[in-house]
């Protein structure tokens, strides 16, 4: 298939481009944010016209929590505007490409305990401004699913790997692990290391994406709502992680509270269930914790990548 991928130059994208080449399926990529901003609502049919895809996977979006809160006007133009924008410019293109959305986990917001694990049919209660950016995202979607358009949407919930970037917790703890070990820091500043999230390697996460577009071409029986969570069904402390990157670099752990990254209103334990995903294309996560720590870790090593 010849495959449109916009953010293809993000963390994510970069993984997905090579798991959909080496399954032998041709990717174009989209022009980075820095020539293409999707939160100007631009007329992407030109784009459209010239990739002629077959499907799109859209990543493109101000993906972070923070980034989002620091400027909710851009989240909201880029991560609703530009999705529309994408829907408008396949729609003038007279484009019959199936869409995936890649969405997020964040649209559930803070679940009670008696609500896990959490499965597609959990209520959206997003209540950070990303997450309710990404709630309008999917509503574009499905509008656009309702006049005809073939679609996808995934949640993944946390998702690591090399290459992302220090605004999420793991490269993050990771780099100030590293920091302590070079003897740069005394300790490692944390915030609430006794929450729990559902992680899953990046390289898992395009593998379920790329089935999910496969599935969908194949024209196989089609789900009725084809909404998808992409997670592992278990979850691990904060803590748990940042030990086990201690252990991986060899220090013992020794950690200070940071006002700066505790959030009150986190949730103690947040964990998917991705059996629709698995019934469907018979994905499972297949890279074990400790082994995406460990790729993290030697990616930030000098020489790393």
């Amino acid at each position: 298939m010849r495959i449109l991928v916009t953010g293809a130059t993000g963390f994510v994208g970069r993984w997905l481009t090579l798991e959909l080449e080496s399954a032998g399926h041709e990717v174009v990529a989209a022009p980075p944010s820095a020539e293409l901003d999707l939160g100007s609502s631009p007329d992407l049919a030109p784009l459209v016209r010239s990739a002629d895809p077959d499907a799109v996977v859209h990543l493109a979006a101000i993906s972070s929590n923070a980034e989002a809160e620091a400027d909710s006007a851009r989240a909201w133009r880029v991560n609703v505007g530009g999705t529309e924008a994408l829907f408008a410019g396949l729609d003038s293109a007279a484009s019959k490409a199936g869409v995936l959305v890649a969405s997020t986990s964040e649209v559930y917001g803070s679940p009670d305990p008696d609500e896990l694990p959490i499965t597609e049919a959990t209520p959206l209660q997003a209540r950070r401004t990303y997450g309710k950016s990404k709630v309008e995202q999917e509503n574009v979607a499905l509008r656009a699913r309702a006049r005809g358009r073939s679609v996808l949407i995934t949640r993944a919930f946390n998702h690591i790997g090399p290459g992302q970037r220090d605004v999420f917790v793991v490269p993050s703890l990771a780099r100030r692990a590293l920091a302590l070990r070079d003897g740069l820091a005394e300790a490692i500043p944390a915030g609430n290391l006794d929450v729990r999230r559902d992680f899953t390697d990046v390289r898992d996460v395009v593998r379920a994406y790329r089935l999910l577009v496969e599935q969908w071409e194949r024209h196989e029986p089609r789900p009725d709502l084809p909404i998808f969570n992409v997670a592992t069904g278990s979850s691990t402390s904060i803590r748990e992680v940042a030990e086990t990157i201690c252990r991986l670099i060899g220090i013992k752990p020794r950690f200070e509270v940071a006002i700066e990254h505790v959030r009150l209103d986190d949730a103690q334990d947040i964990r998917g269930d991705a059996g629709a995903l698995a019934a469907w294309t018979g994905w499972h996560p297949t890279i074990p914790l400790a082994t995406s720590l460990a790729d993290v870790i030697a990616s930030l090593e000098p020489g790393g990548s």
